[in-house]
């Protein structure tokens, strides 16, 4: 290893520890009538409170406010999809979850404990993945259990034979495809050890085949693990076929415009997305988002005007 990839490892573990233990790298609805603002409450017991949640950026003296007064139960082990347009605050959602960012008002609640910060206990996955290039498929795997001291060898290499990288510990990111890389980086997800996986749009840059069969290696995973999964997307199809509920989020400031409940039998693979069941939630759920994808884009317009 070079002198550059050890100060760089140094500086990284010196951050997990900042953050105990984070990689931090940067048919009906629950809600009643759907107004904004009403609370979206947990399937089963809740582990994640997300009260009257509000965050302002303030980018070069402009007031631009993400998410507004936003409440949102999820619940222990419970896999819940949010859809809505580009700039509806979606990633600020997860980020306040994650603890990368600290709301401007109100609280996320995790357990009953406010969250204070990034926590091992939350892991996180981007669109792009955050492999370290120069280590090796199965050194990313144990890096984040190495800053905390607790490497499961038998562990890694389940994950690794669970996601069809047995073979591949000793290749480097680089090697690999895309779909490849995204399946290394649940590894490492997983690897950790977290109660929670926020997932922020990690299979959209990938071909249709390829994200399928990512999609439904996340659901084996997620219902053998008994995890909490919080999934970002704007594809209305992959989140009902993964969804327990989707939440459908409001053009900025994003507010929950409503909640589908998804009564889709699991286990579930690609021979529901022609059901007629599948078929009419993905109808309600274009209506729903194409009203606040217009209004995102009429902002957007608006914006570029006054810029």
């Amino acid at each position: 290893m070079s002198e550059q990839e050890s100060d760089a490892d140094a500086r990284i573990g010196s951050r997990l520890q900042e953050t105990d233990g984070h990689e931090e790298l940067r048919d009906g609805h629950r809600n009643g009538d759907g107004e904004h603002g009403e609370r979206a409450r947990a399937t089963g017991e809740t582990l994640v409170e997300i009260d009257d949640l509000t965050k302002i950026y303030d980018p070069d003296g402009a007031h631009v406010t993400a998410v507004e007064n936003l409440d949102l139960d999820i619940g222990d082990n419970e896999f819940v999809t949010v859809l809505g347009p580009s700039g509806c605050g979606k990633s600020t959602l997860m980020e306040c979850i994650a603890g990368y960012l600290e709301p401007t008002d109100g609280e996320v609640l995790v357990n009953g404990d406010p969250v204070t910060g990034p926590d091992p206990s939350r892991g996180v996955v981007f669109q792009s993945n955050r492999l370290f290039p120069w280590k090796t498929i199965g050194q990313n795997a144990r890096f984040g259990p190495q800053m905390r001291n607790a490497v499961d060898d038998d562990r890694i290499r389940e994950l690794l034979d669970e996601t069809g990288l047995s073979g591949f510990e000793d290749s480097y990111p680089h090697e690999l495809s895309g779909g490849m890389q995204q399946r290394a980086e649940l590894v490492r997800l997983l690897a950790n050890d977290p109660d929670i996986m926020l997932m922020d749009e990690p299979f959209s840059g990938l071909d249709a085949m390829t994200k399928e069969l990512m999609q439904e290696m996340l659901l084996d995973i997620w219902e053998e693990e008994d995890r909490t999964v919080l999934f970002i997307t704007h594809d209305v199809a992959e989140a009902i076929f993964l969804a327990d509920r989707v939440v459908v989020m409001t053009a900025r400031p994003g507010q929950i415009k409503d909640v589908i409940d998804v009564d889709i039998d699991r286990p579930r693979d690609s021979s529901v997305l022609t059901s007629e069941a599948f078929n009419e939630y993905q109808e309600r759920a274009s209506e729903l988002i194409h009203d606040e994808a217009e209004r995102a884009m009429e902002q957007k317009q608006q914006e570029t005007q006054e810029g």
